[in-house]
């Protein structure tokens, strides 16, 4: 009987242990507070910029333009996924990870986490001028296949297409070679068509000369939250009858959808502060905020 005492005793004397343990680290986690100097090197796809501008000041108790300071939202998204992996960056908010730097992260031996935070679309941007107003998939991949060049076989007018495409290493042409994926049937942009930067695109589409003939696509929220004054020239084209919208894009009904994510090294410790402000993105908190930045939040 005393045997038997003296291992319940026992027991619950380690359960308690257990329990305190578990509750002084818990204790630790609540703690822990961000301040300027602890706070991960953050970047990311430009098209998160305000979510990441959000997301600091709202951790650090800061103005927005402090915020926006602290962190850089800059290259391309491929420079962005290879600076995580170098140690540029702590943590990042981006869009989809291209071939390239998948390459370059099994190259150097290093392992990615990533959890997706919301959803974004690929949309398709002509000349407020332009008659048309609906493309379909298969006119969309017809075009850059080089296979139908001209607006009229699209219920325009009789003018030639120029069909920009973005550069390799960018989010939004990432984004088309996966929701699009022609391959080799691609057709090859002149250097005079393939345009470095989403604001370029924009602006080649919308304001340069012989911008009614032009063709494009970028992020849905970049044109609508960041660059809206572009769609007082220009304007989104519905694809197979559904225009691009929060709710269309939130409910897959528009079909060039697809998700961004916010991603760190997968050794980046338990209590490292890029793991701490990692799982406070992807909390309900964290989409809550992305929500209110008008995200379209995953669920």
């Amino acid at each position: 009987m005393k045997k038997i005492l003296a291992l319940t005793l026992a027991l619950l004397t380690l359960l308690l242990c257990l329990v305190g343990c578990a509750s002084e680290k818990e204790e630790k986690k609540e703690s822990f507070e961000f301040t300027i100097e602890n706070y991960p090197k953050m970047g990311g796809s430009l098209a998160n910029l305000p979510l990441g501008e959000a997301v600091t000041a709202t951790v650090l108790g800061i103005d927005r333009e402090t915020a926006s300071s602290m962190i850089k939202f800059e290259g391309s998204t491929t420079d962005n996924y290879e600076w995580l992996v170098d140690g540029k960056f702590d943590i990042i908010l981006a869009y989809e990870m291209g071939e390239d730097a998948k390459a370059y992260a099994k190259e150097k031996g290093v392992e990615l986490e990533m959890t997706p935070i919301g959803t974004d679309a690929l949309v398709f941007i002509c000349s407020l001028e332009n008659g048309v107003e609906n493309l379909t998939q298969e006119q969309i991949e017809e075009i850059y296949k080089g296979n139908i060049t001209n607006w009229k076989e699209l219920g325009g007018e009789d003018h030639d297409i120029i069909p920009y495409q973005r550069n390799k290493d960018s989010g939004s042409q990432t984004l088309f070679d996966k929701l699009i994926p022609l391959g080799d049937e691609l057709m090859e942009a002149p250097s005079d068509i393939r345009i470095g930067s989403m604001i370029g695109l924009l602006e080649a589409v919308a304001d340069y000369e012989n911008s009614k003939d032009a063709l494009g696509y970028t992020v849905y929220y970049y044109l609508t939250n960041m660059e809206a004054d572009k769609l007082t020239t220009s304007k989104l084209l519905s694809v197979d009858g559904v225009a691009p919208s929060n709710e269309s894009i939130g409910k897959g009904e528009y079909p060039y959808t697809n998700d961004f994510y916010v991603v760190i090294r997968k050794d980046a410790a338990e209590d490292s502060p890029e793991r701490i402000l990692y799982n406070w993105i992807c909390s309900e908190q964290g989409k809550e905020l992305a929500e209110k930045e008008n995200y379209v939040v995953k669920q």
